[in-house]
């Protein structure tokens, strides 16, 4: 177990050592009231990562009303219920804001206590129709195997990040397992519509349309990693939820199969392989537009691929940012609007005022014609604006 905990990316403890874990914990069940709902989440915490959570918790984002962006109803190709549009939803609009009702440690640390009895403990404190809610929820694991209501959270269940004490031998994990009523009815897709964001402080996790939604048409959500080969990623669905991945992207016809393999290979390679930007600017070898067609192709790449859950923001930004370095004015005004674009899409309305000042007044851009003047900088350590990183996000 230490060898696979240390080698799940997402998990990020490359030093866990299981026999310090289990000798360092000390758990408490504890139900987190919301004031400002009226709902309740029970939950299975580290003592430590109890005393880190804020108090009261802070406000989330306002949900839309019920029943005006999303309706439950059975889905095609599947034997359960799935989540739809109730009407048209733009790019980056908020589709539900929801809290969890249960949660736990990834990894429960209770040797005398199986996750079947723990989870049942923690199902018998919320209110009786939350409880019957729960149990209408998707169960692919087979009675043999787990309880079903073990099996409904190994389903259903959403990886979260919580704070962990930093100051302790052997911390918990920040990794823990949620589970959402309505956000698990998302069924999956390889080219998902819809992202969801953890926001610890609020306790809250937010729903959004990656790409504009028709009404009626289905809410997806990634489950795994979309940009492994179509054997991978059906394989991995199999094994871990036990059905064969139907959606658009797997259902191309085969000889579409390897490209979209290759395309998404690609995406998942591209920021290890791409250039800084620094480093393209003072680099005469380099072709002038060399940085900006990287970046464009990715954008296409992504969009062909309907793989918006990738990030499109920063391929936006060093698009307009190589345009702006290359002084090209008609360019970097429009790739400059769709970089603003997408950050009103994020509610980031400070960045999105700071890019149409830039648009008017191009030359105002800190890193306006940055290429040129570095490449004829008698130095090669000519000094940098002090704002290279106007537009990089993190």
């Amino acid at each position: 177990m230490n060898a696979d905990i240390r080698a799940n990316p997402s998990l990020d403890s490359p030093y866990f050592d299981l026999a310090g874990h289990l000798g360092s914990r000390a758990y408490c069940i504890h139900n987190m009231m919301y004031p400002d709902s009226g709902e309740e989440t029970s939950g299975l915490l580290d003592i430590g990562v109890k005393d880190l959570l804020p108090s009261p918790f802070f406000a989330p984002p306002l949900s839309p009303p019920k029943g005006t962006t999303f309706e439950l109803r059975p889905a095609e190709g599947t034997s359960g219920v799935g989540m739809f549009a109730a009407r048209n939803i733009p790019a980056g609009g908020l589709i539900l804001v929801e809290r969890p009702i249960l949660i736990a440690p990834y990894i429960i640390a209770l040797e005398s206590a199986p996750e079947s009895e723990i989870f049942a403990a923690l199902l018998r404190r919320l209110p009786p129709d939350t409880v019957a809610h729960f149990m209408t929820l998707a169960n692919c694991k087979p009675p043999e195997e787990c309880t079903a209501i073990e099996g409904i959270m190994r389903t259903n269940a959403i990886a979260v990040s919580l704070p962990v004490p930093d100051d302790v031998p052997y911390p918990e994990l920040p990794t823990h397992r949620a589970l959402f009523l309505n956000t698990s009815r998302c069924n999956h897709s390889c080219s998902p519509n819809a992202k969801w964001h953890w926001d610890a402080p609020s306790f809250s996790l937010s729903l959004k349309a990656l790409r504009p939604i028709p009404a009626g048409h289905e809410i997806t959500v990634a489950y795994i990693d979309p940009t492994s080969p179509r054997a991978e990623r059906r394989a991995q669905l199999k094994d871990t939820y036990a059905f064969s991945c139907r959606c658009a992207a797997c259902a191309r016809p085969s000889a579409a199969v390897a490209q979209s393999d290759a395309a998404r290979a690609e995406l998942a390679a591209f920021w290890a392989a791409v250039l800084p930007f620094e480093a393209w600017c003072r680099d005469a070898r380099l072709p002038d537009y060399g940085l900006v067609d990287a970046h464009a192709r990715a954008y296409q790449l992504i969009e062909a691929e309907g793989l918006q859950t990738l990030g499109i923001g920063k391929h936006l930004d060093a698009i307009a940012m190589g345009y702006g370095a290359l002084r090209d004015v008609a360019q970097f005004r429009v790739w400059a609007a769709r970089a603003r674009d997408a950050r009103l899409e994020e509610d980031d309305a400070v960045g999105a005022r700071v890019l149409e000042e830039w648009i008017r007044e191009p030359e105002t851009f800190p890193v306006w014609g940055w290429r040129e003047s570095l490449l004829k900088a008698s130095s090669p350590k000519a000094s940098s604006p002090k704002s290279v990183k106007c537009m990089w996000r993190d």
